[in-house]
């Protein structure tokens, strides 16, 4: 093995990846005066040579100085890893995966942060649902967008939503659509019908069976299923029957939905930020090298 090749090969991924050698030392979970003695003719331990290549975004092939081969398609790798799970554990599975692209991936400063398991429970205490909220929104800093999510093994989900260039406005709806919609949500028996159609989204149910399940009258519950329809919340049918037509209703885009209403947690939940804020610090850094976290 050429020692000496090895390291300088070291010292030029690290300078091509914008690492101090403190940086990279604790990445990989060793001291400064370790790096240096490897770029200065010393040898890395062989088992820490993948983390040293991955940290610096590399193959150990590169690391002595032979050629890597050609660039792999990640995308690719992903699909082919995704396919290899059983089908029901593949939601999981990426989920898990962005949990970990979140937390460690997206941010050069996270690297050396502790490493953050699933808690079991979305509520645990030892991260909770606000904390996770500060975690992720401030990984990619104040500019470049937001990451909001939860790894939990109950209840994980994400949202990534990158800034575009010439920001968010643009994609939004009209401020008179906003009212249709959200209006449609405060009507009397509309968040319980909602919530019914959430539990019981492949079937068909006519306005007096949703009266009935959700215990709101009638005529509130006839109301608050029209506007939901208007509103794309609900589709609509008419059914024939020997008595007559009937309308009934059925969720629409409950992908959509969910979200919308798991989102709608973090709107309601602003209390304690500060607080908050220095929580998830302590759990990511540690006491002692807290980083701004203002979301």
């Amino acid at each position: 093995m050429n020692v000496s090749l090895l390291g300088e090969q070291i010292a030029k991924y690290r300078k091509t990846a914008g690492l101090t050698q403190e940086e990279l030392g604790r990445a990989v979970g060793v001291s400064t005066q370790a790096v240096s003695r490897w770029e200065c003719g010393g040898a890395p331990d062989v088992a820490l040579l993948p983390a040293i290549a991955d940290r610096l975004h590399v193959t150990v092939d590169a690391l002595y100085g032979r050629e890597s081969g050609p660039a792999r398609d990640m995308s690719n790798d992903l699909i082919q890893w995704l396919r290899s799970l059983p089908e029901r554990d593949r939601l999981k599975g990426l989920t898990r995966l962005l949990w970990e692209a979140a937390i460690y991936g997206v941010s050069d400063d996270l690297f050396a942060a502790p490493r953050i398991d699933y808690p079991e429970n979305a509520e645990a205490d030892m991260l909770s649902v606000p904390q996770r909220r500060v975690l992720l929104r401030t990984v990619t800093g104040n500019d470049s967008g937001s990451i909001l999510g939860v790894g939990a093994e109950d209840y994980s989900y994400f949202g990534v939503f990158p800034a575009p260039e010439e920001g968010y406005e643009k994609y939004f709806l009209t401020d008179d659509e906003y009212r249709a919609l959200f209006g449609a949500m405060v009507l009397p028996g509309a968040m319980e019908a909602l919530r019914f159609f959430c539990r019981n989204k492949q079937s068909l149910y006519a306005a007096a069976a949703v009266a009935q399940r959700t215990g709101v009258p009638l005529p509130e519950t006839e109301r608050a299923l029209e506007a939901l329809t208007e509103a794309h919340f609900l589709q609509k049918e008419q059914i024939t029957l020997p008595e007559g037509p009937l309308d009934t209703y059925a969720i629409g885009d409950f992908s959509g939905i969910v979200p919308l209403l798991t989102f709608a947690r973090w709107i309601l939940q602003p209390m304690g930020m500060n607080l908050v804020g220095n929580m998830a610090r302590e759990t990511c850094f540690g006491k002692g090298e807290a980083q701004d976290a203002s979301a």
